[in-house]
């Protein structure tokens, strides 16, 4: 029976997230701002944007290191356990933080008697009923009544937890666990060729098939990245190559095409190798990327609430007020109830 090594704790991983969340703040303040096009988008042809390789980021990485979870957890109850201490304890706060700031912004009545205040924190709680606005709020703002338009991919992250744990009871042979997520993979490739696949089915938990196929490979593709081992390649010579050909795909518009090989094992390598250098910051902060991620853009709306700030302007004020917020998140909230990942 094959078995999967335990990951090596030095690399990159932390600060490429950091970066990531940091960049889809970035992004955003371009829509927010009434400004486009976003500057990758507009030099990629809008293949891509810093907002969306982010998110891909995030689900590359996310399927690299969520597959070691599985391979760790002693139980289902245990594996579900810690991948909802990791999403919910955070999200529960920022909402409750959420409803503090849209009674203070509401220009209505009286923010007591709309039903959708109350609907926005239980309906967001879920992950899967994602409410985005609430009448009187943010309305004239140049990107209108949007309170947190990040909240979209929580949902898709929770369903690749759930794809996973059909590999529970494989997960100590590698001959059929990659079987398994390369079956997947195809199957995710495929769908984003044919987006009618389970369209119906997929609708009435409301998740899109075009968002879900493409963040399903790019989730599966670190994942099998992680089982295949790929710490041989990572050379920067090899890393070159790949960059080299994302920037041809990218010139001939065929990104989309090439980016669910070339861009998870690109960032898996770099994720494999180890700067002191750049993760100076992380180490000393923390990991504040889910905290920025789902607290940038309520603050970015919140400044373009009452100023009128360019998105570069936007980015700077921003990240400055959403590290404090993710910082408090990260070291009050979410590593302490990491503490009780093994309580199940």
């Amino acid at each position: 029976m094959n078995t999967i090594k335990p990951d090596n704790r030095a690399n990159n991983f932390d600060f490429l997230r950091l970066l990531f969340a940091s960049l889809v703040v970035f992004s955003h303040a371009f829509a927010l701002t009434d400004t486009s096009p976003e500057i990758l988008s507009k030099y990629s042809y809008g293949q891509l944007s810093f907002g969306g390789l982010a998110v891909d980021v995030f689900f590359i990485i996310s399927g690299f290191l969520i597959i070691s979870s599985l391979k760790q957890s002693k139980s289902i109850k245990n594996y579900l356990w810690k991948r909802c201490l990791r999403l919910f304890p955070a999200l529960f706060f920022m909402l409750i933080f959420s409803c503090i700031v849209i009674s203070i912004v509401y220009t209505g009545n009286n923010i007591f008697r709309e039903k959708d205040f109350y609907k926005y924190f239980f309906d967001n709680m879920t992950l899967y009923k994602v409410r985005y606005s609430i009448p009187h709020v943010f309305e004239n703002n140049p990107y209108p009544s949007a309170i947190n338009g990040s909240l979209w991919s929580l949902s898709y992250e929770f369903t690749m937890y759930i794809v996973l744990l059909l590999a529970y009871k494989f997960k100590e042979n590698k001959k059929i666990l990659l079987t398994f997520l390369i079956s997947a993979y195809l199957l995710a490739v495929y769908g984003q060729f044919n987006t009618a696949m389970l369209k119906t089915f997929f609708s009435e938990i409301h998740l899109d098939t075009s968002q879900l196929y493409r963040l399903a490979s790019l989730f599966l593709a670190g994942s099998i990245l992680r089982i295949i081992d790929i710490k041989a390649l990572n050379r920067l010579s090899i890393k070159l190559v790949i960059f080299f050909l994302i920037i041809v795909t990218i010139q001939f518009r065929v990104y989309n095409y090439f980016s669910i090989i070339l861009t998870p094992t690109l960032i898996i390598l770099i994720g494999l190798s180890y700067s002191a250098t750049l993760n100076y910051i992380p180490s000393k902060i923390g990991d504040l990327s889910y905290g920025i991620y789902i607290y940038g853009f309520l603050i970015q709306q919140l400044f373009m609430n009452y100023l009128d700030l360019n998105p570069y302007l936007l980015t700077l004020y921003s990240l400055i007020v959403t590290y404090i917020l993710s910082y408090i998140s990260w070291h009050l909230i979410e590593k302490k109830c990491l503490r009780f990942k093994n309580r199940f």
